[in-house]
């Protein structure tokens, strides 16, 4: 009799036992379904987390432009498809043609239609708005000669390098073998100090961190009693502002680190843009 009550008391301790590792099991999995399900909300954040934000201010009063940018905000949309845009269209003429095609190829869009004629500072509130480490301030009227992978990979090494300004208009003079001497070269980019910058002035086509850029355009209006070429409408009276013949461009950054991309990537319709102001 005791040796069957051992055995009965020894069946029911692994019957409790089984069931408690049973239970184990269960507990183990489930959190290993949580831990894995975190991990991949966690990789979905990392895969999709904003690093960059399109920053446009502009108008387009000519049917030529107009024509230009339904030719190509496809491209744009496409090359810069993980970004958040902030556009001001900054006149009431084409204001729906504009809208719509915007509305129509950005999934991410802020748009806005502040009349203000003063280009700083309308650019300034688009970039109280932006939230990324960086911005692309970009002209509405590029031809787009890069993809999306290969921008991404530009991207990359801009992050990688930790720069904080980069031009990407007009840049077929600083591309040429003359200028390779000046710089450190990457595998899509050239990198230099900003010191040693070959520019004449900060570009309103170019990437910035944002930081810099936003205190550049707070920076504007202390200028306002010098003697400009253009008026404060114009982008072009921003770069006048930081301009290399003021002392006041990008030399003044020191060692912060630029660069420039070794192909062309964006390019204008015609060279001699920056002359034609009735966009």
């Amino acid at each position: 009799i005791k040796l069957l009550k051992e055995k009965n008391d020894m069946i029911e301790l692994l019957e409790n036992t089984n069931e408690n590792l049973r239970i184990s099991l269960n507990d183990i999995n489930l959190k290993n379904n949580q831990l894995n399900s975190v991990v991949s909300d966690l990789q979905y954040e990392c895969e999709n987390y904003q690093k960059v934000s399109i920053v446009q201010n502009f108008i387009c009063t000519q049917p030529a432009r107009l024509k230009l940018i339904e030719r190509e905000i496809g491209k744009m949309s496409e090359v810069f498809r993980d970004y958040p845009f902030f556009i001001n269209y900054n006149t009431t003429e084409n204001y729906d043609e504009v809208k719509s095609l915007y509305e129509n190829n950005i999934k991410n869009l802020t748009f806005t239609n502040d009349l203000t004629r003063d280009w700083s500072k309308v650019t300034l509130d688009l970039v109280n708005l932006v939230e990324t480490e960086y911005l692309i301030v970009l002209c509405e009227d590029f031809e787009y000669r890069i993809d999306y992978e290969g921008w991404k990979k530009i991207e990359t090494e801009i992050v990688e390098n930790n720069v904080k300004y980069m031009p990407i208009g007009r840049l077929w003079k600083y591309t040429t073998q003359e200028y390779h001497g000046g710089y450190i070269e990457g595998d899509k980019l050239w990198f230099y100090k900003a010191k040693d910058s070959p520019g004449s002035s900060l570009s309103t086509d170019a990437f910035y961190e944002t930081h810099l850029f936003k205190m550049k355009l707070l920076e504007v209006p202390s200028h306002k009693d010098e003697r400009y070429r253009f008026p404060k409408h114009l982008p072009h009276h921003y770069e006048e502002t930081f301009w290399e013949e003021k002392n006041n461009a990008v030399k003044i950054l020191d060692d912060m680190m630029c660069a420039i991309p070794k192909d062309i990537i964006l390019m204008h319709e015609q060279e001699e843009t920056e002359t034609r102001l009735n966009k």
